[in-house]
């Protein structure tokens, strides 16, 4: 049963009337924090949808470069965040595309979001796009969906430590749960992976830390992602069942 009074208002004074927030309340108190931290001259959002977490960034940032594949994304938010420049198509090149405007309008980046393709491949292109960036002041990275295993992979296994300026990466700063969307039954998803850069090289070995890792195997265990027979199965019945539909919807 749900709580009737309406609390989030309190929390999120400029959230975006009837626009979808995808995070749970601990990711949004921690982007909050990170964006009070940071507070970017510029920052970049991978990943915009109903931009309700572009709405929090643009209130800290005094430039924001929004990049998502939908072209309706700038049609729908552009009239609405003055200070934000949307950039349409695949975030690998149009990130390096909003880092060199960064660097040629010398509006040194202060904070990155990295929540558009959660595929393995597609994740670890997001991640070396942003490492090609030397930052000259403080560098906050959140990274959504790290609970999700496929995702998880992608950010783990990245090359951080190419990047000299790399000094923290933490998959676990926020964790996942279990998802209740109907869509997505038994998946692990939300969680946010942190990391920074700082201007100054660093000195030791780069160790990409799992401060809940724990938490993060006992959920495996009891997700849809484990690899048992009863899960191949569901998987296996859900596939018949999906091809079954859709003859049915053609003889129709």
């Amino acid at each position: 049963m749900g709580n009737s009074y309406q609390y989030s208002p309190l929390l999120y004074e400029h959230a975006l009337p009837n626009r979808q927030w995808m995070m749970s309340h601990g990711e949004r108190t921690a982007l909050l924090q990170v964006l009070r931290r940071a507070q970017p001259v510029c920052a970049i959002e991978i990943g915009t949808a109903e931009g309700a977490s572009l709405e929090q960034i643009r209130r800290y940032a005094q430039i924001t470069y929004s990049i998502d594949i939908d072209p309706a994304v700038r049609l729908r938010l552009a009239p609405l965040m003055p200070n934000v420049e949307f950039l349409t198509g695949d975030s690998k090149e149009l990130i390096g595309v909003a880092l060199q405007r960064c660097e040629q309008n010398s509006q040194p980046l202060g904070f990155v979001l990295i929540d558009g393709d959660h595929r393995y491949a597609g994740v670890q292109g997001d991640i070396h796009a942003v490492l090609r960036y030397q930052p000259t002041r403080p560098l906050w990275v959140l990274l959504h969906d790290s609970s999700n295993p496929e995702c998880r992979r992608g950010i783990a296994e990245a090359r951080w430590a190419e990047n000299p300026h790399v000094h923290l990466v933490d998959l676990d700063f926020v964790t996942g749960t279990l998802s209740e969307d109907p869509n997505f039954p038994g998946q692990i998803w939300g969680g946010f992976a942190i990391a920074l850069l700082l201007p100054e090289v660093r000195a030791d070995h780069l160790e990409i830390a799992a401060s809940a890792s724990l938490n993060q195997a006992a959920l495996y265990r009891i997700s849809e992602h484990y690899p048992s027979l009863v899960n191949r199965l569901r998987r296996w019945v859900r596939t018949k069942r999906r091809g079954l539909e859709r003859r049915l919807n053609r003889k129709e």
